[in-house]
């Protein structure tokens, strides 16, 4: 549930150009001053690789003005200076945890995919400084914006600000604008805070538990947290009102917490605090007083009142409950401009191996002491749903919306407000008027049902509710905006799904992802949008045998039997050629290559080639043999070795063959396992040249399944079959076809992103941001199209991770805070569903922008079509075709109109279309 917005929603939108008080911080970001009559813009210069072919030179710009022009008409050979680039070098200066926005036209010609990327970056030592984008210009003059925070003290003697492309093309760049910003990083949703005595909505749980989730820390592996509510709206106690927010940990019912990597986690969590949805907006140093009514099962039970600021800041106050009502408080001052709160029991430390705790009454106020308790509101509404995740499986039923109210106010009031329901492409899919009758210090429901029934796919659920002016005043509550009677307006969105969940004998899948969900909860969910397979981390060598011939499962058998209890299937990576105590690794060579960064001197040493390559084979071989009772076939002989640091990395000296040598030894060892297939390759990108020269130099003959990476900025997916293309000739020529994996993809949106900046993950992962949901959605179907046309067999999303309350958390792709589903979790079920796991390809044809992939899958014909913006067509379809949309709505039969959002076409035989 997102509460969108409650009286007020302000958010700064960007402002081209510079004030009086801002400095450019580029030099002749204009491009107006030249160096002589040589053509090239003074204080910028092109930088690469000297195999690559590129001019710099000044051209016209927009209105005349002057612009930069990059050609590129050579690009050949991989690295990373393999590169057409224009860069300022010596200029540019940030100061660490400042906030700057740089700004700039450009348009593009003939560069593969479309995407350039811009960054900034320390050259001494290479490390980024906080800019690292990407931007995909068109034909025609655009403006761009980047909003950054530099994490570093960068000196101009050693930045580089850089705009490049690694492919041949030309970019124009015009009017480059960098200034220091005081705008800073927003967060959303904003909860307004002016005009109201209490910030907190639903604080007293009476419209059940609307605007809560759950918080905590202390977990380890990536972005441990808790991922939903863990609470029951209860009843039987009450401080105020009638219902509390009752919390209960027990060794049987204690949520857990999993991750596979870097070592396997698994972490019952004995610190539940309840937390509200949204950012509050305060003023630094203005004292705020949290504080609650809580009441615990027995004497003395461990809690905490706390306050988390932006981006993640937790401060936090311990107390003691016992076994009656007592209001607790917490007076502070914030440093930062945006927080949210969070409180509950926190068994973390005691030896207390159960206790159940009730909030009730909860109040954020300015001030240093509590006041006497008030709602935020006299007369508050939320809508929900039964249906977990609100995601329905039973489309002829539809959805069910129920709405609760609670009036605190001394007379009876009837809500009035406005319910309507968006689908996927955010058309309205249904909207009424909707009222209920509330009794003083009463609460009331009422639910609908059978919404949208006989449709598919994603639903936005929006209620606001009408102002009144029916209340009675309060008493003495001059600071307070209902003070004069007026109920303020208030908006709620729900996020839904309606879907055909996957059958539950499912044992296949054309869908994974990279790292389990790490709440089983989310594995669940993604399987009944058939989401099968996982990609585990955790059989690491150091893991499986800490010390020679001491071999131990205990880690790695809790996480992939916990996946195979799920119904899921399992690739298991041997992501490191080392342990601890066989790597080759020097200390001196580590502590400088990681510096300060933990994880890095953590992880380093097992990166480096094992003192034993047969050692190497022979514990690859016990994996394969222990996992082999289990089901296991799939092996991933390391994680993306030569070219990033996970393995054998270059930096230290590997090359190519030396990781040809590894794979040759650990493949032999892992067939002497028969039902064994052994997953390899570079795991670098489609159009990296270590791919290719993998497949030149005979690698496929060590494997049986070959596997990409890809992280890609947001381009067509039609912009990727040339270079399939070129994989599958170059596989033909060296060794024969080999079904290809992309083990890790990036493909991210997310519609309501909790802070602008966007932020998704690493930059890596940042870079693949798509601009809506929608338009992911759409991606991911197209891109799967293209991709299994050309020998790929399945597509690992990277990663099943989760965000905090209200932080980032789009690199889960498919969910939002909750397991509520993004518009992809529905996109994404209409696939597996309809596609399934294709036999293979039968026909592609492409005419004129139209592009229609068809597939063989289970006995029937399943195509993909589309079509671009600029040539809509028309297809006939064969008497058995039916046509559906991306969230699987049947559309009239005989014939179907393509656009740019993909289509499919369901029939009995290859003859199922023709064009009209």
């Amino acid at each position: 549930m997102k509460l969108v917005a409650l009286i007020f929603l302000s958010i700064l939108g960007g402002i081209s150009g510079l004030s009086a008080s801002e400095t450019n911080l580029v030099a002749n970001g204009s491009f107006d001053q030249m160096q002589n009559e040589s053509g090239l813009p003074d204080f910028w210069s092109t930088a690469g690789n000297p195999a690559i072919k590129q001019q710099l030179r000044v051209d016209t710009g927009p209105d005349g003005k002057r612009c930069a022009r990059l050609s590129c008409t050579e690009s050949n050979g991989d690295g990373p200076d393999f590169h057409a680039m224009l860069c300022q070098i010596g200029k540019v200066s940030v100061r660490q945890g400042h906030w700057y926005r740089l700004s700039f036209g450009a348009k593009a010609q003939g560069i593969r995919g479309g995407a350039v990327e811009v960054g900034l970056s320390n050259t001494r030592p290479w490390q980024n400084a906080g800019l690292a984008e990407a931007f995909s210009p068109g034909s025609q003059w655009g403006h761009f914006e980047f909003l950054f925070r530099a994490a570093i003290d960068l000196p101009a003697s050693s930045s580089r600000l850089q705009f490049w492309f690694k492919s041949t093309g030309t970019l124009w760049l015009e009017g480059v604008v960098l200034a220091e910003s005081a705008e800073g990083q927003q967060w959303f949703p904003q909860i307004a805070t002016a005009q109201v005595k209490n910030f907190i909505p639903n604080s007293s749980f009476e419209c059940g538990t609307a605007n809560w989730g759950s918080f905590t820390y202390g977990l380890k592996g990536w972005a441990g947290n808790l991922y939903r509510l863990e609470g029951q709206w209860d009843d039987q106690a009450a401080s105020h009102g009638r219902h509390s927010l009752k919390i209960s940990i027990t060794p049987k019912t204690t949520p857990v917490f999993y991750f596979d990597y870097y070592d396997p986690v698994r972490q019952p969590v004995r610190r539940i605090l309840a937390a509200n949805q949204g950012w509050f907006p305060v003023k630094p140093g203005e004292p705020l007083t949290l504080s609650a009514f809580l009441r615990a099962d027995r004497d003395a039970v461990p809690a905490q009142l706390a306050f988390i600021e932006a981006p993640e800041n937790a401060h936090q106050k311990e107390v003691r409950v016992g076994t009656q009502w007592q209001r607790y408080e917490f007076t502070f001052k914030p440093t930062e401009r945006f927080l949210f709160i969070a409180l509950g029991p926190d068994l973390g430390d005691s030896k207390l191996e159960s206790a159940t705790l009730w909030v009730d009454a909860v109040q954020l106020e300015r001030g240093e002491h509590a006041t006497p308790y008030e709602p935020r509101q006299p007369l508050e509404s939320f809508i929900e749903t039964t249906a977990p995740g609100n995601i329905f499986t039973n489309p002829a039923a539809g959805l069910t919306i129920t709405l609760r109210a609670y009036n605190d106010s001394e007379r009876a009031a009837t809500l009035r407000g406005n319910l309507e329901l968006t689908d996927f492409f955010d058309r309205r899919a249904f909207a009424a008027e909707r009222r209920l009758h509330v009794p003083a210090h009463g609460e009331r429901s009422r639910a609908w049902a059978h919404l949208c029934s006989g449709r598919q796919g994603f639903f936005r659920a929006n209620w606001t509710a009408v102002p009144s002016r029916s209340l009675e005043p309060r008493a003495q509550s001059s600071s307070l905006s209902f003070s004069n009677g007026t109920v303020l307006s208030q908006t709620q969105s729900l996020r839904c799904g309606l879907i055909l969940p996957a059958n539950n004998d499912l044992a296949d899948s054309a869908l994974g992802f990279n790292h389990a969900y790490p709440w089983d909860f989310l594995v669940q969910r993604a399987r009944q949008a058939g989401i099968v397979w996982w990609r585990d981390w955790s059989a690491k060598w150091q893991t499986i045998e800490p010390e020679p011939g001491r071999f131990d499962f205990t880690a790695a058998d809790t996480q992939i039997q916990r996946l195979f209890a799920l119904d899921g299937q399992v690739e298991v990576l041997l992501p490191f050629p080392s342990a601890l105590w066989s790597t080759t690794a020097r200390a001196d060579e580590v502590q400088k290559a990681a510096g300060k960064n933990q994880s890095l001197r953590t992880r380093l040493p097992v990166a480096f080639a094992p003192r034993d390559l047969k050692a190497f084979g022979d514990y690859a071989l016990k994996v394969a043999r222990h996992y082999d009772r289990r089901k296991v076939t799939y092996i991933q002989v390391l994680n993306e070795p030569v070219y990033t640091d996970y393995a054998l990395p270059r930096q230290f000296g590997y090359s190519l063959g030396d990781y040809l040598h590894f794979l040759e030894t650990a493949a032999k060892a892992l067939r002497a396992e028969g039902q064994c297939r052994v997953v390899g390759g570079i795991s670098a990108g489609l159009e990296a040249g270590l791919t290719q020269d993998f497949v030149a130099q005979g690698g496929l003959r060590w494997l049986d399944v070959f596997d990409l990476h890809m992280y890609d900025p947001a381009r067509p997916a039609e912009s990727f079959e040339d270079s399939f293309s070129f994989l599958e000739h170059l596989m033909n020529e060296h060794g024969g076809p080999k079904p290809v994996w992309i083990t890790e993809w990036g493909c991210y949106a997310d519609d309501d992103p909790a802070c602008a900046p966007p932020s998704v993950g690493d930059a890596t992962m940042n870079r693949c941001r798509w601009p809506s949901e929608c338009a992911a959605t759409e991606h991911i179907v197209k891109f799967t199209a293209v991709a299994f046309a050309h020998g790929v067999r399945k597509i690992f999303f990277h990663a099943g991770t989760c965000g905090t309350i209200n932080g980032p958390d789009a690199a889960g792709v498919l969910f939002e805070y909750g397991g509520t589903p993004r518009k992809m979790y529905c996109g994404v079920a209409t696939l597996t569903r309809l596609l399934g796991v294709p036999d293979r390809c039968i026909s592609q044809i492409v005419h004129e922008g139209t592009r229609v992939y068809s597939f063989e899958s289970a006995g029937r014909v399943v195509s993909i079509a589309w079509a671009a913006p600029e040539h809509p067509a028309r297809l006939k379809l064969g008497p058995t075709v039916k046509a559906c949309d991306m969230m699987g709505n049947e559309l009239p039969g005989g014939s179907v109109q393509l656009g740019p959002s993909p289509v499919y076409l369901v029939g009995e035989s290859k003859e199922t279309v023709l064009s009209e």
